[in-house]
């Protein structure tokens, strides 16, 4: 599993417990669903460019939130595949937000964030987003949501370019089913 704790300093004590574990995000478990999912919360941080990003703004599509850090391998590893994932589904009702847990906030982000060419919204969270979904205690962790604002799948550690298009192309296609 590639995984980084959510911050650089972090002990090896917590290493060894998010492993034995599980840890990540909160219950249910990475990947794992109860039967009704549950509605993910609200919330409303500023991006990258000012303008300020609402996840209740986005009602009917798909929403990729990703937890991530500039100082994560495995979060840097998975950027350019959620860039060709929304320049493929981004017409298509899918959004990609990226939750930088990065301390320095902006000062960070935004060059690293430029230099990537991340098309996607970029927000930096004090923490209050990742508790809003159980935590972040390992990075990256993505929450997939789906057109009705349910939660719909959980993946701690890096998500593979493949994998989570997948995942994309089964949620449209329900999305679509239940449209008609």
């Amino acid at each position: 599993m590639h995984v980084c704790l959510s911050s650089p300093r972090s002990s090896l004590l917590a290493l060894v417990l998010v492993l034995l574990v599980g840890g990540g995000l909160a219950p249910p478990a990475a990947g794992q669903l109860s039967a009704a999912p549950r509605r993910a919360p609200d919330f409303a941080l500023e991006q990258m460019n000012g303008e300020t990003f609402r996840l209740s703004d986005h009602g009917g599509e798909i929403v990729v939130l990703n937890f991530w850090a500039t100082w994560c391998p495995p979060c840097r590893k998975e950027i350019p595949g959620f860039i060709a994932l929304q320049e493929e589904f981004g017409d298509r009702g899918v959004t990609f937000v990226g939750v930088s847990m990065d301390e320095e906030g902006f000062s960070t982000v935004r060059p690293y964030a430029e230099k990537m060419g991340i098309n996607y919204p970029i927000v930096v969270d004090d923490g209050s987003v990742a508790r809003l979904f159980g935590g972040a205690r390992v990075l990256p962790s993505t929450v997939l949501i789906g057109p009705k604002r349910k939660i719909q799948h959980r993946k701690v550690g890096f998500f593979p370019e493949e994998r989570l298009r997948t995942r994309l192309e089964a949620l449209l296609r329900k999305k679509g089913e239940e449209g008609r």
